[in-house]
């Protein structure tokens, strides 16, 4: 093999000392997303040629992904001419400058728009923060995020702007009536609930950008939409499971799945708080510790029934691989009712706690509702457990009786 064949399949790829490392230019169009920085550069942790060309080869891929979504080539330009302009503003702004517009800027629209903004502080033009300016900077901020989570974002992002037709645009020229015309584009394919859930994201990105000062309208076009004619089947009230239903389900389910499966039913924890969680010793009783949750009140601690002495966490498995292990199970052996799946184990727990007359607040408590009191419940005092974990017991033992035992 020639040098130059070899060259170019080492392309981006230097060695330093034993371990390949990546280093590339950065882009000119993701200049935002490496602020400060002229090379992208990346140990690869590898002494093989061939394992550091196929890690090159994805992070080509992801740069090419970061490309496509790349900002306008207005909105690119107009955040130059800023930086041109910024170490001007004081000799522009003073009544006897030796300086003017002409020495700073070339004429045209956008370096025009640049210029009022940063002299005189108009920043009403159409070259203002955009959704994706937006969407970036949340994701860089948000360090807990999880892959599920900014994956979620960015799709809500990119199907918007698809829908717009637009590569980006600016938050500021995001009207009402535009997401009215979204959402009803939306219920032609979805169900209220991603309906909610794609606007929710996009509100995110908003809110954002308002809390930076990046726009002054705190009320987001997102919020506030009538979704009540994409209320149907796909929103229905998760139904029990029959009693032998439920019986083939703990006896049937996969070996993967079935302690997720267990801790459900016996907690009453949802999918991502059972996959999430870690166990600790609080007072002498062994809890199930959930700091992950979709409310605030479903940060919590559970004490655990006997009924799963035998699980230990954490489980160490991912929620949507699960939930997708447990769904496959479910409409293969079990039943294709959409109101039956895994939440259905919550319903189970919750309609036990009710006909086993456990306090209202107490079941609130241990499956993550809002109980309605002072926030001082919501970080259990190691007095509390022994008492919760009475009623988690009464709660397992009434979820046998009803639907375990013949």
């Amino acid at each position: 093999m020639s040098t130059n064949s070899k060259s170019a399949n080492n392309r981006y790829l230097k060695l330093h000392h034993d371990t390949w490392v990546y280093c590339r230019r950065v882009p000119k169009d993701l200049k935002h997303l490496y602020p400060n920085k002229t090379n992208i550069t990346i140990s690869l942790k590898t002494s093989s040629v061939k394992a550091a060309r196929i890690k090159r080869d994805k992070l080509n891929g992801e740069l090419a992904a970061q490309l496509q979504g790349a900002y306008s080539p207005d909105r690119m330009q107009f955040k130059q001419y800023l930086e041109q302009v910024k170490p001007y503003v004081g000799a522009l702004q003073a009544n006897d400058s030796a300086i003017d517009f002409d020495d700073v800027l070339p004429r045209n629209d956008i370096a025009k728009a640049a210029f009022r903004q940063e002299v005189y502080g108009d920043n009403q033009h159409a070259y203002s923060y955009t959704l994706l300016e937006g969407l970036n900077s949340l994701l860089g901020r948000s360090s807990n995020a999880t892959p599920d989570t900014v994956s979620k974002l960015r799709n809500a992002t990119e199907r918007f702007l698809l829908f717009l037709k637009a590569r980006d645009i600016p938050l500021r020229e995001i009207h009402k009536k535009q997401v009215v015309e979204y959402v009803d584009y939306l219920g032609q394919e979805y169900a209220h609930g991603t309906i909610t859930a794609h606007l929710s994201r996009l509100k995110s990105v908003w809110v954002h950008a308002y809390k930076l000062g990046e726009i002054d309208q705190k009320i987001s076009p997102f919020c506030d939409h009538d979704l009540s004619k994409y209320r149907g089947e796909g929103t229905q009230q998760k139904q029990l499971f029959s009693k032998h239903q439920l019986q083939q389900i703990l006896r049937e389910c996969p070996e993967n799945i079935k302690n997720v499966v267990r801790l459900g039913l016996f907690t009453g924890a949802r999918l991502n708080e059972i996959c999430n969680a870690h166990e600790e010793l609080i007072d002498g009783v062994r809890c199930m510790v959930i700091k992950k949750s979709k409310t605030a009140s479903g940060v919590r601690v559970v004490p655990l029934p006997p009924q799963v002495d035998d699980i230990t966490l954490p489980l160490c498995i991912e929620t949507k691989t699960t939930g997708r292990a447990f769904s496959r199970f479910k409409v293969e052996r079990i039943t294709d009712d959409k109101t039956r799946s895994f939440h259905s184990l919550r319903v189970h727990y919750t309609t036990a706690a009710q006909r086993a007359k456990v306090e209202e607040f107490e079941t609130a408590t241990l499956v993550g509702h809002k109980a309605g009191q002072t926030m001082s419940y919501g970080y259990y005092a190691k007095s509390d457990v022994k008492k919760l974990l009475e009623s988690a017991t009464v709660i397992a033992n009434q979820v046998e009786r009803e639907w375990l035992v013949d």
